[in-house]
């Protein structure tokens, strides 16, 4: 049997096409490896090769068993979390539906809602069934239509909601923050792979060399600057919560492959601790700041101001029942119905203890499937997107059921999926379809230079 024919039987065995070439260039080495030590012995060519395709074994097995190894995986589990999570979001369009907060002129929540699911949906599956792995070499673009996104939008937006511009096409409004959250994430974690392999030697007044790895230089400027760009929308939360994401994916980086674990960690989270205490100065010299966060735990000192939505949020937690309506419903209900932030809360005054509660066990049990999965997914790159995406679901799902609880102060944070918008939608669908095309080749890792097929035979 000639080696073309081995590999093309052990190929066909292999229902994964992409993974087909790099397994075949494989045995192939493998192959001619056991070919070329059978000639050393004094064997013919002709002989070594059948020998050497003998020793591999039966093409058909093998392929078999590669194929079961290669075989992409789908995360069940992540799927039936999500269709539960999304059952509290029709749960939210019930509310909005009856508590008619909006005009008539708003359309039906309901269709609305299908038609982002839609879209999340089908952008969803384009996102699955691509190769994640070729996001990287697109960083820089990816960041840079980001900040266009959003300088364009500050300049040229008239439509402000909550003091946030809105991208404006045709009459649609988009949330900009929603979207370039996400996308700066991306770009930090595919300028975060480059770091250690761009190093510049200076010399100083002739006496001492310093190395200065420009990557890193990069990736300080560019994330401050996405921070900034944030802030400037303003929008406080996004920014806070992408500055926690980006802090993670720097640790869990440093851990895994800096050669001065402690030195680098103390030297980021040094910056770190500088900075929390420059916005806490910030926040605390400010009157109207500073009493915003004692009202959050305090709303009584306050009752017709910053305190007002404490204390009807306090009268639906006291008052709420385990199942069914809250006794006093309190009036800033149709608020609360209204506000995207407020989702939490207006499930708890409408449905009871007991939905609520399952819906705290639901965002729980996702989070930990997402850990989960960046535990299990081998590629570096992968691993990073899952603990970047992590990051902003669970950080933005904790500080919003906190800030519904009055156990944080009120801000914008929104509850994913489940917080009305159409924009938050269908980006965090996106972000969970990312997810999923990660665990999908969990066990399929193309070789690079030296590297082997995870999961090939020896």
């Amino acid at each position: 049997m000639q080696i073309k024919d081995f590999l093309e039987k052990v190929c066909n065995e292999i229902k994964y096409k992409p993974i087909r070439e790099e397994i075949s260039k494989e045995l192939e080495n493998h192959i001619e490896e056991s070919k070329e030590a059978y000639i050393h012995k004094g064997e013919s060519e002709e002989i070594a090769i059948n020998k050497a395709i003998a020793d591999m074994g039966d093409a058909e097995v093998i392929g078999k068993t590669l194929n079961k190894i290669h075989k992409p995986k789908l995360d069940y589990k992540l799927i039936i979390l999500l269709l539960i999570l999304l059952c509290f979001t029709f749960l939210v369009v019930g509310i909005k539906t009856t508590s008619h907060v909006f005009s008539e002129g708003e359309g039906p929540f309901f269709v609305k809602t299908i038609v982002y699911l839609i879209i999340g949906f089908i952008l969803g599956l384009a996102i699955y069934f691509m190769d994640y792995t070729k996001i990287a070499k697109y960083s820089n673009y990816i960041y840079i239509v980001s900040s266009i996104l959003i300088i364009y939008t500050v300049i040229s937006s008239h439509h402000l909601i909550n003091g946030i511009p809105y991208l404006n096409i045709g009459n649609i409004y988009i949330p900009i923050n929603r979207v370039v959250m996400p996308l700066f994430l991306i770009s930090f974690i595919g300028f975060i792979q480059n770091v250690g392999k761009h190093k510049v030697e200076f010399r100083v007044l002739d006496l001492e060399t310093i190395q200065i790895d420009k990557s890193l230089i990069k990736i300080i400027i560019l994330s401050v600057f996405s921070l900034l760009l944030l802030a400037s929308i303003p929008s406080l939360t996004s920014a806070f919560i992408l500055g926690i994401a980006y802090m993670i994916i720097a640790t869990v980086k440093i851990i895994k492959d800096s050669h001065k674990k402690v030195t680098n960690l103390l030297k980021l989270y040094g910056v770190i601790f500088a900075l929390g205490i420059i916005c806490i100065i910030s926040l605390t010299t400010a009157p109207y700041r500073l009493e915003r966060i004692v009202t959050t735990f305090y709303p009584e000192t306050d009752p017709e101001g910053a305190g007002w939505l404490g204390i009807n949020r306090k009268l639906i937690i006291e008052s709420a029942s385990m199942f069914g309506e809250a006794e006093d419903m309190s009036n800033a209900l149709d608020l609360f119905d209204a506000g995207t932030q407020f989702a939490f809360i207006s499930i708890l005054a409408h449905y009871g203890w007991i939905v609520a509660i399952l819906l705290i066990v639901t965002i729980i049990l996702i989070s930990i499937k997402l850990i989960i999965n960046s535990i299990k997914v081998k590629d570096a790159y992968g691993k990073m997107i899952i603990i970047g995406i992590s990051c902003l679901f669970i950080f933005q799902s904790v500080f919003n059921v906190l800030m519904n609880l009055n156990l944080w102060f009120e801000s914008g944070f929104e509850l994913p999926f489940v917080s009305y918008g159409g924009t938050g939608l269908i980006m965090n669908m996106a972000c969970l379809a990312l997810v999923l095309s990660i665990y999908r080749r969990k066990d399929i890792l193309i070789s690079s230079g030296n590297e082997k097929v995870a999961g090939s035979t020896q």
